[in-house]
């Protein structure tokens, strides 16, 4: 599993720089977080073809190419590639506001 990597300069779809990066190799997965407490969890998918999000009491989803999500997370959240070729996902959590 590859570590994820905090981007500095957010570009245009992110000019605050908040989100981070990680590859997942070709039928791999990468383990996002194990204890996030509740937030929203945003990931959008740079592969070539369909990745799986699974959020413990949260979403269970496929992303299709190109595809920007945001979901409730809380406990463990996963990103499964189980496509031929490496898959980079870009990815966010965001505190809850009451």
């Amino acid at each position: 599993m590859r570590t994820a990597k905090k981007v500095k300069d957010g570009g245009q779809d992110d000019p605050s720089g908040r989100f981070w990066t990680t590859w997942i190799k070709p039928k791999g997965a990468a383990l996002l977080s194990q204890t996030v407490g509740p937030c929203y969890f945003v990931v959008k998918n740079h592969g070539a073809h369909n990745i799986k999000l699974a959020a413990h009491h949260g979403d269970l989803m496929d992303l299709a190419p190109g595809a920007v999500r945001a979901t409730y997370a809380h406990g463990t959240v996963t990103v499964e590639n189980n496509g031929r070729q490496s898959v980079l996902i870009e990815f966010e959590f965001l505190p809850l506001h009451k």
